[in-house]
């Protein structure tokens, strides 16, 4: 009875917890994904819902297969190209639409793989990315990653091809610094009129670092063991 009750009270006073593991979205083992030559929300992969890899992803989020390509016919390039798996992710919309995605979760975010889609050879896409930490409706930090260029094929009868770029690190653990990160912001700078695509993969995230206050309160749970044991051994004695 005095064991367990003991159990209990150390417990309540650490919050104790299954701990967040470190995790890495690759958008591979999704449950519906789309074709290699195909492309769907991120939404409609993960049967019908946003949460995934432990975090909550903007609807805007896109599937998109290694094969996918937006012209069949000719045929055009890839659409992207992923770091790992067969499939990537992309911002889906256009204009503003196609801006401002986020990733809801209390984990750091410790890198990821970006790159420019096929379009940057027509003279759009995207070319930087910039992420936000956000700590509910303040920003905590923000990173600037300019995405890597991208090879352009020979001139053809609608002007140079594009080709996709290969995906570059982005790391982010500068954001293991801040506390109360609620969640991310991923805006993008345009060139040219097709969307501002980018294309990313491998989101690494990380257990988010103890507010302040834990380590004195787990300091206090391990003094409150040690006044347990005592009393148990006095009232035994």
């Amino acid at each position: 009875m005095h064991k367990l009750a003991a159990t209990f009270t150390l417990a309540g006073v650490l919050g104790l917890a299954a701990p967040a593991q470190a995790v890495t979205a690759t958008f591979d083992d999704l449950p519906v994904p789309p074709a290699v030559d195909a492309a769907t929300g991120l939404f409609f992969a993960n049967n019908d819902s946003n949460s995934y890899a432990g975090v909550v992803w903007d609807s805007r989020f896109r599937v998109v297969g290694d094969a996918y390509r937006v012209d069949t016919v000719t045929p055009g390039p890839r659409f992207g190209i992923p770091h790992s798996g067969r499939y990537f992710v992309t911002n889906e919309g256009t204009g503003s639409n196609n801006d401002g995605l986020t990733i809801t979760t209390s984990m750091i975010l410790t890198g990821a793989w970006f790159g420019r889609n096929e379009y940057y050879g027509y003279g759009a896409g995207a070319d930087q990315v910039t992420i936000h930490a956000l700590g509910g409706n303040a920003e905590l930090a923000s990173l600037v990653f300019d995405l890597p260029a991208a090879p352009s094929l020979p001139p053809g009868p609608e002007g140079p091809g594009g080709q996709p770029a290969v995906l570059q690190f982005f790391n982010t653990g500068a954001f293991a610094n801040l506390v109360g990160i609620t969640g991310y912001r991923i805006d993008r700078r345009e060139i040219g009129s097709l969307n501002g695509s980018w294309v990313a993969d491998d989101f690494a995230f990380a257990a988010p670092v103890p507010e302040p206050g834990i380590p004195a309160l787990l300091l206090a749970g391990l003094g409150l063991i040690g006044w347990v044991r005592q009393t148990r051994k006095s009232r035994l004695g």
